[in-house]
């Protein structure tokens, strides 16, 4: 039989295989997954000389909300999308190109501009990002759709 210390020890290495476990599904569920394999990031992706960055952003990616857990770099070539650390099974840095936005369209709440949009030609996941986005994305891109 197994001792108390011993169950102990077994529940606290459980957890981070749990939280893995959570975090990969939340990937799934969310088009995250796929979106890796068109759109993983480089190194340099989103480190250009005119790069702007956003932490600790929410953000809607597919069915997952993702609450003050996004950082985004922006440049002229594209964005940069990591999730904060303790997410990060799963969901590694995606960069994706500005032309690969498509069915831009603004989503004003009453305290927060929004802009919704689908990733990838034809369309891998569609996203809910802030308005920070739209205004580092180049504006032959920005009034494509709106």
């Amino acid at each position: 039989m197994m001792s108390e210390v011993g169950y102990r020890v077994a529940l606290l290495a459980s957890i981070p295989l749990l939280w893995c476990g959570v975090c990969l599904v939340l990937s799934w569920a969310s088009g995250w997954w796929m979106l890796s394999h068109r759109y993983l990031a480089k190194p340099g992706d989103g480190s250009g000389d005119d790069r702007d960055s956003a932490r600790m952003r929410s953000a809607r990616i597919g069915a997952i909300q993702y609450h003050s857990s996004l950082n985004f770099i922006a440049d002229s070539r594209g964005l940069r999308i990591s999730v904060f650390f303790p997410f990060r099974p799963g969901h590694p840095p995606l960069f994706v190109p500005w032309s690969e936005f498509d069915k831009i369209r603004l989503d004003n709440r009453l305290f927060s501009q929004r802009i919704k949009m689908a990733i990838g030609r034809p369309a891998v996941t569609r996203v809910v990002f802030p308005g920070w986005v739209k205004f580092r994305m180049p504006i032959e891109y920005r009034s494509r759709d709106l």
